[in-house]
């Protein structure tokens, strides 16, 4: 243990939830990539390689002239506004978030205190069990299923008497894999009126555009309380400017993320921003063509090299090296190639890979073919 985290284990200040936490270990940015020497492509935290939409980037600029002495509308009305028109949610139950993650946050405190359940799909994303673990709450995991998708049934099976929140991902990170309709609409019915059901999709615009259901048809017959999470980090390409928004099922989610979430926390660039996106369709679609074209060629690399590759709806593709990933993914980071593993001890061998442009892509299969070599002789 390092000197830092006895001092922080010994700090009766500190909540035991946190002092119980791993230490913090944020992975580079791709900012902190471009000081190294040499050529780095950050293909780690399944961001778009593709930038956002010249209107995105106008419309931030424009937002960025205004008034930065006062503060950001806390409702970002003009783009609660457009989500409502597009989704059929009522503006009233739209509610931003620094990014869809801040929210899984806010979900956590407003539902989830000590000795409390959550019931979440693993490996997935690590933010459902660190926020509520620091609620002090119980966490069950539920292993994802063979193709790499949250399991419905078990995530049913693991409700009890005392679970508050049943988390699925769809598609799932890191996996890639996406939940049927029937699953959905499962989950919509069987999870306990009394228990909050949230659906992560912050990949919803891959897996739609892959032929994949909307969870919010699925929830539509839903009786107890649901919310659904997305985000303009990922096919938005909107990543930098931290902006996701929670489809509420009725205005009492709403309030209670409200109550819960910092009042100011969406710049008026991020609103200004996610707005012109979703205006510029043409250019989304473009971004979501050259994904799937990224993934099948990352996909269809990874077969060459005889390697199972999970089936994925998202921007990025894990395969199953056979042998231990950490390695593997040292290796690659020192060719300036940076990848990730699925971050679990029960999935040891799997590695993530996000589509990267073409070039990147060569590169990632150029240089894991000759890691696997060296790791073989």
């Amino acid at each position: 243990m390092s000197d830092l985290a006895e001092r922080v284990a010994a700090a009766s200040w500190i909540s035991p939830a946190v002092r119980a936490l791993p230490p913090h270990a944020a992975p580079p940015t791709f900012r902190d990539l471009q000081r190294l020497p040499g050529a780095q492509r950050a293909l780690h935290l399944n961001e778009s390689p593709f930038p956002p939409s010249p209107r995105a980037i106008e419309a931030a600029a424009a937002a960025l002239r205004g008034p930065l002495n006062r503060y950001p509308q806390s409702r970002a009305p003009e783009l609660a506004a457009a989500l409502a028109a597009r989704t059929g949610v009522g503006a009233e139950r739209i509610v931003f978030g620094v990014g869809s993650d801040e929210l899984i946050h806010v979900v956590a405190e407003v539902a989830l205190g000590p000795g409390d359940r959550c019931v979440m799909p693993v490996p997935s994303f690590p933010r459902y069990a660190v926020s509520a673990r620091i609620r002090g709450a119980d966490v069950a995991g539920v292993p994802i299923d063979a193709e790499g998708a949250s399991d419905a049934a078990g995530l049913l099976a693991a409700i009890d008497g005392r679970t508050r929140v049943v988390f699925a991902c769809t598609p799932n990170a890191p996996s890639g894999g996406m939940m049927e309709a029937p699953a959905l609409e499962r989950l919509a019915r069987e999870v306990p009126a009394d228990v909050l059901l949230v659906v992560d999709e912050a990949y919803h615009e891959y897996g739609r555009h892959a032929g994949g259901p909307d969870a919010l048809a699925a929830l539509a017959a839903r009786r107890g309380p649901w919310i659904v999470l997305r985000t303009f980090s990922k096919a938005h390409g909107l990543a930098g400017l931290r902006i996701g928004y929670a489809l509420c099922g009725s205005a009492v989610e709403a309030e209670a993320l409200r109550r819960a979430k910092m009042t100011f926390n969406v710049t008026e660039m991020a609103q200004a921003a996610a707005l012109a996106s979703l205006d510029d369709e043409d250019h989304l679609r473009a971004s979501l063509d050259a994904t799937a074209a990224g993934r099948a060629r990352l996909s269809d690399g990874f077969r060459r090299l005889q390697l199972r590759v999970y089936p994925s709806f998202t921007n990025f593709v894990s395969v199953d090296l056979g042998v231990p990933a950490q390695p593997a993914m040292q290796a690659l980071a020192a060719r300036g190639v940076h990848v990730r593993d699925w971050r679990h001890p029960d999935w040891r061998t799997q590695l993530r890979v996000a589509v990267g442009t073409p070039g990147d892509d060569e590169a990632v299969l150029e240089s894991l073919a000759a890691v696997l070599a060296e790791a073989r002789r």
